[in-house]
């Protein structure tokens, strides 16, 4: 436990030293940091750079360990599985469709993210839209090949993603360049004026059956968790448990997401720190 504590106070002093040093969002064909914790979410919580310390081993595990690396793999292989088995189900009376969340189910903004820890910067639209625009997303492991597996079986690949329909050009120009299926605007449904994709994922219904939904947020399987309730909706996950593997495919992420905004807004405290440490406290 003191090994752990040192550690983590070593890194906090290390990024604490390094916010002091200002830049201007690198140019392309330069590089960004690699080491910061995310706010880029749904619906961000805006917190100001010296809030995002408690982030950076939630983000050092998502960009180091080789264990979130093959939770990747481990899911989506699950998820071609899960695929093919609901394909092969007779019953439907329309075209199979695969629902996918973008940020951090298929395509790593983490090299934005630290770029936005280190120059002690909340998250803001125009950081954001200049990141995007360089279209220099790398992709998840397995994420690619498990599009192009769904392609190959005839299941048409949509994106339903809270990227903005003002980022669709670069979106495509990124995803495309990386060859995922489907990487169109015919097949990106992005934001438009809410958060919400129940009623994107109801547009695909009316000429496709969903047979599963892929995302780093249970908000990107069901309208039931956009609103997380007292118990942070563990009875919810409960009652659905069989659809997880099956219908529903959860991506590791313990950066941001609506888990945490939720929590954040029913909480008391100044910083997104104390109200975290108070969280804690009520285990």
């Amino acid at each position: 436990m003191k090994k752990l504590i040192i550690v983590t106070g070593m890194i906090i002093l290390a990024s604490c030293g390094t916010l002091k040093q200002k830049s201007a969002l690198p140019a392309e064909g330069q590089e960004l940091p690699a080491l910061a914790p995310s706010v880029i979410q749904d619906d961000p919580v805006r917190a100001s750079g010296e809030d995002q310390d408690h982030l950076i081993l939630a983000t050092l595990w998502y960009q180091k360990s080789a264990e979130m690396r093959a939770l990747y793999y481990q899911c989506f292989r699950n998820a071609a599985i899960a695929l093919a088995e609901n394909l092969a189900w007779a019953g439907r009376t329309k075209p199979a469709a695969v629902t996918i969340d973008i940020d951090e189910t298929l395509l790593d903004n983490s090299q934005y993210q630290g770029w936005q820890v280190i120059e002690n910067r909340a998250f803001n639209n125009e950081d954001w839209v200049r990141w995007v625009e360089l279209a220099r997303a790398e992709p998840l492991p397995g994420a690619v090949e498990f599009t192009r597996y769904a392609d190959s079986l005839g299941v048409e690949v949509f994106y339903v993603s809270n990227r903005t329909v003002q980022e669709m050009g670069p979106t495509i120009q990124n995803m495309s360049a990386l060859g995922f299926a489907n990487a169109d605007s015919a097949h990106m449904l992005l934001k438009e004026t809410t958060s919400s994709k129940v009623e994107r994922r109801a547009m695909i219904e009316k000429d496709y059956e969903i047979i599963l939904l892929v995302g780093d947020n249970l908000a990107d399987h069901s309208g039931v968790y956009e609103k997380r309730g007292t118990d942070y909706d563990f009875a919810a996950v409960d009652a659905d448990r069989r659809l997880f593997g099956t219908r529903y495919i959860v991506l590791p992420n313990p950066m941001y997401g609506n888990w945490l905004s939720e929590l954040l807004k029913k909480t008391e405290g100044r910083t997104e720190k104390e109200k975290l440490i108070k969280l804690l406290e009520t285990f």
